[in-house]
Formats: structure tokens, C-alpha cells, sequence
């Protein structure tokens, strides 16, 4: 089973347990955190098991990926590594996570609507017919329902490659990490003037088509001699994106010791980052989003730690903290980029096959571009069958309000050493995927 809880039955379950548990977590949150910085990305999702889980990870992250999440977990095998298979060496890691709105926007650029436009334009030019009136009308009504979808919309993508190695010892373990992260924020800016024209121009056509029965004659879409005038370099609706590419390689430690005479997991994560930012300014509709990137890199260390404490038999409370150093970095345009420690807490229940489990970001995320901020609460689960299938759902939700949930599904399966893992997510203004292969040694 992934992820099993390891308990004695003499753990504290009491009241005042409880109290001294959360009294140690919140201490260790308030040392490591009492500046109010605010996280300059999200927490981050790095498998294709947490994607399918809603996101949750902190108390809940199996061998396979703990290190990403909460190094602590790595060390609550009761078994030396040599007697298990408990180790894992995943690779690929590939979990693409974007907005719908860059979909779209990646869809105007491979349709080319400004050059649909001249050349429907054109053709009625040619054959001022109701049949090329049609054509006009359509090519201008898809470009302002694609426009009509980006309006005051957030951009958001975090895309993670990599690949990670886990040794889970007996109460502690080790792992290894190296990957990618693209992470970019912005927002599209649709001007009421480029509606204004598209508007104008399915009334006009639509007029034409129905030779006066439908729609509303706009003769200023006509110039002197009775040609239709082409539109297709006058939209000025626009997209502005800021990011960077973190290319990160970790080593994770963890172990159990005791403190105030309470049992408790620890775990610590020591990373070296190459960081490039990017920022530009583009036109929706007639130029593709490229990205202007700086061309010198930055490299820098940072650290990751994080506690688990188990409570009786079934139940489990984590917290962490990535990137406990806080770092500003500027794009090539001037604007300035927040790294800043990100917080989540997270707890955990597991009984049998099932495992169900919740997270919530402690720290609020501030926007890499012109996004608006985020704060998230995951929920999860995970239920194994006697075969080794494993099935998992979640969701998880800005209580910010600035984004919609996003439901998950996912499966995985280990077939003798392989570990195959698959997920898929979407809420109504987010897509994401996730693929991942292991081998279990």
C-alpha cells in the first residue's frame, strides 16, 4: 500500500497530544516564516499520484516523490532498504499545467484570424455576394468569441520535466532530485474597441448576407469607392506574461528523533537553481506569444524543510516549507520576480487500502506577472485494489477566489518493477496532465 502509516499503539492520542503537536508545528512555521513575505510561485506539483490527489502532498506523499513535498516522509519505514523494494527511480516526470487561456491564445496563432480575415475580406471585394458576406461574418464572429474568452482573463502555466531517485531507510531516508520548472503569470488585456469593430462587422455583414433583413447597415466598414475596408491590423488586445525557468538539483535527508519527549519526523532538503526570467508584451491577434529572456542566468542554493508527526495509528500531520531562502530576480523588461518561502500544511488518514487527505497553503502566493494572487486547499484520495491498481481523485480550490477548481483523476499500477502513473485534471479556466514512469528497486 503507498504511503503506509507506521504507528505504535502507544502514541498519544489525548487532548493534550494534540495541543503539544500543533503548539511544535506552528512554533516551527512562525521561526521559519515571521517576515511577511509572500510565496513568488505556487507550491508546485511534481508527480503524476499528488496531481491526481487534488494537489495534497505534504502529509500524504508516498517514497516515490516525498522529497519534493516533505522530505519527513521519507523516513517512516520500519524496514532497512535492503529488505525492501521501497526505493524508487522515476524518470520521466512530465506535469504541464496551464491556463485555457493560453490554449487559446496558442490557438489564434496557429489559425492566423487577422489573415483569415483579409482574405475573406478580399474575396468579397472580388464577389460581393451574400456567400463571401458569409465568410467575413464568420471568421470575424470566431475571432471575437476567442477574444470574448481572454477578457481580463489570468495567464498561468507551471510546467515540471524531471526525474528523482528515493532510498527510504529504517525511521529516516535519503532522495535525489533534478528537473525543470517553467512557471509564467500575466493577463490578457481585450481593449472594448477591438469588440467594438468585430461587433460592427458581423452587423454589417450579416446585413449584406440578408440583403437588409437581418443585422444593421454600418456603411463607415466601406470606404469611398464601396470596398469593404480590412480590419485585420487594427486590434490592439494584448497579453503580457512574466516567468521563470528554474532548473533546480536537490538532495533530500530525513530521520526520527524526539522532541519533548514526543516522537517526530524531520527532513531537510539542500538545492542548487539556475534561474532565468523572462518577460514581453505581445498582440493577441496578430503576433505570436514569444518570450523575450534574459540571457545570462542566475545560480543560486536554497533549502526545503519539513515535520510529520504521526498521531495513533491512522493519522498523520505535516508541515514544510520550500525555499526557505528568499530571492528577487529581474526580467529583461525591468520587472521584478519574488522567490519567497512558501508554507503548507497538510494532514493525512490512511486505514487499509484507503487513504484520505487534505493541504492548505499557509502562505499566500504572490503573482510572478500581472495574475492575481492565490491561495490553495487541496483535498485527496487514494483507494488500492488487491491487485497493485491503485485509483485516486481530488480537487483543489483557490479560497481566494481568483480561480476556479480544478477536479483530478488519476491511476497507477506497479507490474513487477514498473511503476506506471497517469493524471489528468481541469476546472474551467485550468487544464493539466501528468505522466511518469519508475522502477522499483
Amino acid at each position: 500500500m503507498t504511503a503506509v502509516f507506521m504507528a505504535n499503539s502507544n502514541e498519544l492520542t489525548s487532548g493534550t497530544t494534540l495541543r503539544r503537536t500543533f503548539i511544535v508545528l506552528a512554533t516551527c512555521y512562525i521561526s521559519m516564516s515571521s517576515s511577511p513575505a509572500l510565496a513568488g510561485t505556487t507550491y508546485g506539483i511534481f508527480d503524476a499520484r499528488t496531481l491526481a490527489m487534488g494537489g495534497v502532498s505534504v502529509a500524504s506523499a508516498n517514497n516515490d516523490s516525498a522529497q519534493f513535498y516533505n522530505a519527513a516522509l521519507l523516513a517512516f519505514n520500519e524496514e532497512i532498504e535492503e529488505r525492501t523494494e521501497d526505493s524508487r527511480f522515476l524518470f520521466p516526470l512530465l506535469i504541464p499545467q496551464v491556463a485555457k487561456s493560453i490554449i487559446t491564445i496558442e490557438e489564434l496563432a496557429q489559425d492566423d484570424p487577422a489573415g483569415a480575415i483579409t482574405r475573406a475580406v478580399n474575396d468579397f471585394n472580388a464577389t460581393p455576394d451574400a456567400l463571401n458576406a458569409q465568410a467575413v461574418l464568420e471568421v470575424t464572429a470566431g475571432l471575437d468569441a476567442s477574444l470574448a474568452e481572454l477578457e481580463d482573463d489570468d495567464l498561468f502555466a507551471d510546467i515540471y520535466f524531471g526525474m528523482a531517485i528515493s532510498e527510504p531507510g529504517k525511521l529516516q531516508g535519503a532522495g535525489f532530485f533534478l528537473g525543470t520548472r517553467i512557471l509564467a503569470g500575466g493577463q490578457s488585456t481585450v481593449t472594448g474597441a477591438d469588440r467594438a469593430i468585430l461587433a460592427a462587422y458581423q452587423e454589417g455583414l450579416t446585413f449584406v448576407a440578408s440583403n437588409g433583413g437581418q443585422g444593421v447597415a454600418h456603411p463607415e466598414l466601406f470606404d469611398a469607392n464601396g470596398a469593404l475596408i480590412d480590419p485585420g491590423g487594427n486590434f490592439d488586445s494584448s497579453v503580457t506574461a512574466a516567468g521563470a525557468v528554474i532548473t533546480e538539483a536537490g538532495v533530500a535527508m530525513s530521520g526520527q528523533f524526539h522532541l519533548f519527549g514526543q516522537p517526530i519526523a524531520a527532513g531537510f532538503s539542500f538545492k542548487v537553481l539556475d534561474i532565468e526570467t523572462f518577460e514581453d508584451i505581445e498582440r493577441v491577434v496578430d503576433d505570436r506569444l514569444d518570450v523575450d529572456q534574459n540571457t545570462e542566468s542566475e545560480g543560486t542554493v536554497n533549502f526545503d524543510i519539513g515535520f510529520v508527526k504521526q498521531l495513533g495509528e491512522y493519522w498523520r500531520l505535516g508541515l514544510a516549507v520550500k525555499d526557505l531562502i528568499p530571492y528577487n530576480y529581474d526580467t529583461s523588461l525591468g520587472t521584478t520576480i519574488r522567490l519567497r518561502p512558501r508554507a503548507r500544511f497538510g494532514v493525512a488518514y490512511q486505514k487499509g487500502r484507503l487513504q484520505i487527505a487534505a493541504d492548505a497553503d499557509l502562505t499566500q502566493s504572490e503573482p510572478l506577472g500581472t495574475e492575481r494572487p492565490t491561495q490553495e486547499v487541496a483535498v485527496g484520495a487514494e483507494w488500492t485494489f488487491e491487485s497493485p491498481f491503485r485509483l485516486r481523485a481530488g480537487y483543489r480550490y483557490d479560497i481566494q477566489s481568483h480561480r476556479d477548481g480544478v477536479a483530478s483523476l488519476g491511476v497507477g499500477t506497479l507490474w513487477r518493477r514498473l511503476a506506471v502513473d497517469l493524471a489528468y485534471a481541469e476546472g474551467n479556466d485550468a487544464k493539466a496532465a501528468a505522466l511518469q514512469f519508475g522502477i522499483a528497486f
